[in-house]
This record gives C-alpha cells, sequence and structure tokens, in this order.
C-alpha cells in the first residue's frame, strides 16, 4: 500500500512539473516585460527608474484584474475536462473571452485618456510624475493583445500544450529586449527616447506574442478534440456558473491589485529614492514569483482535473503536494536573495543610500516569500474547487482590512523607514496563510462544479 501511495505521489509530481515547468518558463518571460524595462533604464538615474515603477502599476492592476478572466475560465475548462463535457469546455471559454475584452475596454480608456491624474495619485514629484503618465499612455495600447494572448494561452494549458505559449513568450520577450536596446539608447538610426523607448518596446513585443500564440490556436482549432466552438447556443446556467465562479475572482484579484497601487502611493509619499529602491526590488519580486507560477496553476488545473472525476482524496493530496513545493523552492530561493542582494543593488547608478536601501528590502522580501508564494498556492487550489468567494474574503481582509492600515500607519504616523514599513505591510500575507491553510485542511472547498 505504501508503495503505490509512493508511486501515485511521484506520478502527480511529474504532471505537476510537466504542466508546471513550461508555465513557470513562461511566467519568468512574461514577467520580463517590466523587468527589462527597469533593468535597462536603471542607467539613467532615481527619476527615470520611479517613474518606471508607478507608470506601471496600473497596468499590473490590469493584467492581474484582466489575467482574473482567465483563471475563471481556467477553473472551469480543467472541471469541465475532467467530466469530458466538451460544449461546456467551449462555452465556458467563449463566455469568459467577451467578459474579459468588456473589462480591457474599460482599463485601457481610463490608462490612455487619464494617465497623468493617475500618476498624480502616486507622487508629487512632477518629472516623475511626467515620464510615468507618458509610459502607461503607451503601454496601455497593448492591454488588448496582452489579455488575448493569455486566454490563449489558459486554453492551450487545459489540453495539454503548456509549452507553446512559453515559445511564444520567450520571443516576445527576446524582441522586447531588443527593442528596448535599440529605442531607450538610440542606436541603428533611432533617436534615444528613454522611459518612452521602453514603453513602446513592450507594446510591439505584446503584439508580436499575440500574432504568434494565434498561429498555435488556429492549429489547434483543427487538431484537438478541445476545439473551441463558437456557434454554440446559449446556457443561462453555465453563464451563471462562470459568473459565481469568475466574478470573485475578479473583485479578488482587483481588491488586490488596487492594494498593491496603494502601497505604491504610500512607498511614493515616503520618498523619491525609497520609491526607486521599491522600483529596483520589483524585478526580483516579479522573477522569484513567476517562478513558482506554474506551480499555482498546474496545481489549479490537476486539482481541478480530479474534482471534475470526483476523485476528492486525490485532490487533496496533490494540493498537500503542490504546497509541499512551494515552500522548499522559496527556501532555496530565498537564500539566493539573501546572498546576492549586494551584487544585485550594485547593477545600477543609485546614491549609497538607495542601494542600501534597496539591500535591506530585498533580504526583508527573501524572509516573506515562502508565506506569498504557499497563499499564491492555496489561492489556486481553493479556486479550483469554486470557492472563489472564500479567496475573495480572505484578500479583502487582508489587504484592505490589514496590509493598507498598517503601511499607513508606520509610514504616516510613526514614520518608519521604507524597509519597515514593507515588513508591516508583510503582516497581512501571515494572516491570510493562516486562514487559507485551515480552510484547506477543512476541506470545505472540495467539491464538483
Amino acid at each position: 500500500m505504501t508503495e503505490e501511495k509512493n508511486k501515485s505521489l511521484r506520478d502527480w509530481l511529474k504532471q505537476i512539473l510537466w504542466i508546471a515547468l513550461p508555465i513557470s518558463i513562461q511566467s519568468l518571460f512574461q514577467s520580463s516585460f517590466s523587468v527589462i524595462d527597469q533593468m535597462m533604464v536603471g542607467s539613467l538615474g532615481e527619476s527615470s527608474i520611479a517613474s518606471i515603477g508607478l507608470g506601471g502599476r496600473f497596468p499590473t492592476v490590469f493584467f492581474f484584474t484582466a489575467g482574473s478572466i482567465s483563471v475563471g475560465a481556467s477553473i472551469l475548462m480543467s472541471q469541465f475536462r475532467g467530466k469530458s463535457d466538451l460544449f461546456s469546455f467551449s462555452k465556458a471559454f467563449t463566455i469568459c473571452l467577451k467578459w474579459g475584452v468588456i473589462l480591457t475596454s474599460l482599463f485601457f480608456a481610463v490608462s490612455y485618456f487619464f494617465s497623468a491624474p493617475l500618476m498624480s495619485l502616486f507622487t508629487e514629484d512632477t518629472a516623475v510624475q511626467s515620464l510615468g503618465a507618458t509610459y502607461l499612455m503607451v503601454v496601455s495600447i497593448g492591454f488588448f493583445p496582452g489579455f488575448l494572448s493569455t486566454m490563449v494561452a489558459s486554453l492551450l494549458r487545459n489540453t495539454n500544450k503548456a509549452k507553446l505559449p512559453m515559445i511564444s513568450t520567450i520571443l516576445a520577450v527576446m524582441l522586447n529586449t531588443f527593442l528596448n536596446y535599440v529605442l531607450i539608447f538610440g542606436h541603428f538610426g533611432f533617436e534615444a527616447m528613454g522611459v518612452k523607448g521602453a514603453a513602446i518596446a513592450t507594446t510591439v513585443a505584446r503584439f508580436f506574442e499575440l500574432g504568434f500564440i494565434l498561429i498555435f490556436f488556429v492549429v489547434h482549432q483543427k487538431r484537438d478534440v478541445y476545439r473551441i466552438q463558437w456557434n454554440t447556443p446559449k446556457n443561462p446556467s453555465l453563464s451563471k456558473t462562470a459568473l459565481r465562479v469568475t466574478a470573485p475572482i475578479l473583485l479578488s484579484e482587483l481588491a488586490w491589485s488596487l492594494g498593491e497601487a496603494v502601497y505604491g502611493i504610500i512607498y511614493g509619499h515616503i520618498g523619491t529614492n525609497e520609491m526607486a529602491a521599491m522600483t529596483l526590488m520589483g524585478p526580483v519580486v516579479i522573477l522569484s514569483i513567476g517562478l513558482f507560477a506554474g506551480v499555482y496553476q498546474a496545481a489549479s488545473i490537476l486539482v481541478g482535473n480530479q474534482l471534475g472525476k470526483k476523485d476528492y482524496d486525490s485532490a487533496l493530496r496533490m494540493g498537500k503536494l503542490s504546497i509541499r513545493i512551494g515552500v522548499i523552492g522559496t527556501l532555496l530561493c530565498a537564500v539566493l536573495i539573501f546572498i546576492f542582494a549586494n551584487a544585485y543593488s550594485g547593477l545600477f547608478r543609485i546614491d549609497p543610500a538607495t542601494r542600501q536601501t534597496t539591500i535591506s528590502l530585498l533580504w526583508a522580501y527573501a524572509t516573506v516569500l515562502w508565506i506569498k508564494v504557499s497563499n499564491m498556492i492555496l489561492g489556486g487550489i481553493l479556486k479550483s474547487g469554486g470557492k472563489t468567494t472564500i479567496v475573495l474574503m480572505m484578500d479583502l481582509i487582508g489587504t484592505w482590512g490589514i496590509g493598507i492600515p498598517l503601511g499607513a500607519l508606520s509610514a504616516f504616523v510613526f514614520h518608519m523607514n521604507v524597509t519597515w514599513v514593507y515588513l508591516f505591510i508583510a503582516v497581512e500575507e501571515l494572516v491570510r496563510l493562516m486562514i487559507g491553510y485551515r480552510i484547506f485542511l477543512k476541506k470545505r472547498w472540495i467539491q464538483t462544479l
């Protein structure tokens, strides 16, 4: 019996890694869009660095919020695939696609036409405001191709083709890096455009990524059993299920990402140098979280498949294995961050005070990384059972009930330095982990949609 259990665990580990590794690689490269911008603009000084960080805040809100639509679609598709329900699988994709296009239109309109007022919320530094507004306006043009690429990637992952989105993202990042080199610094006859050049490069690369991944989508439509049927009849019952699953995820991601924007306001009003240090920490945060995004999404897909088959014991054990992988991986990652924090901060042309602040922030982040990733994986597992309202409540309580009040008090009342403000805000992650893991162990999330 023990040997059978060990074999089962090995098989699940292979399944998780088979899906997780391509997604993690894709997430790392996808995250590189903003990371490359920050790294290559890093030689232009604190104002340019801070403007990229602040200008990227609202796009972050968009991609997490619009991404929640694809997460909802993925949850539904994974369970319907487990049931071998081709019609509902297809319908879930088209319903979520329509909702996502509407949401993307709203975010684009706000970002493009109100970029300057948005930046004035984050900082009083007029130079940073102007550069950040320019960056946001140009990057917002890439919202549509960014969302559509995410939806197609979600479909391909749910049909065991996780490598295909990875390929398109890697090529897009290579293009983005080349265009950054050309447009930021002015090469091959182009003028040096600085921050604006970084934004143009990112937007062009997102259109390229969409065009390339659509090639895979067309091939998928011709060959795969789980292809999308566009002219399916209306299904009010399925639409209600999709809304019940997706709406809380959307609200959860919106609440979380708006909370992150409020954190940006708090950090931005502490000072430009502090905001620059937070921005420089950003690439490490994005890449390390992206590294474990594959485990999160693989757990959600595979646990959802087991729930669709009503194999609840396997779903629970697969969930526990995913959490264990995340904790072990993040502890190793944290050690590397501690070791290389000093060398990393030395890559940028910043004054000694900003460099020291960057190092201390990286150490603080490494300390709480395992909590952040555990929350991410737990959230994916709970969502796979359709318990998205529970995740919404956890995010609201954590971000708005604990994180923001503690951040505001530590920054504006007790006037702590930015590292302590960051650690006080991170308390909400610990609270959410305690609540989420208790719910996980009580099995309240286990159900078939």
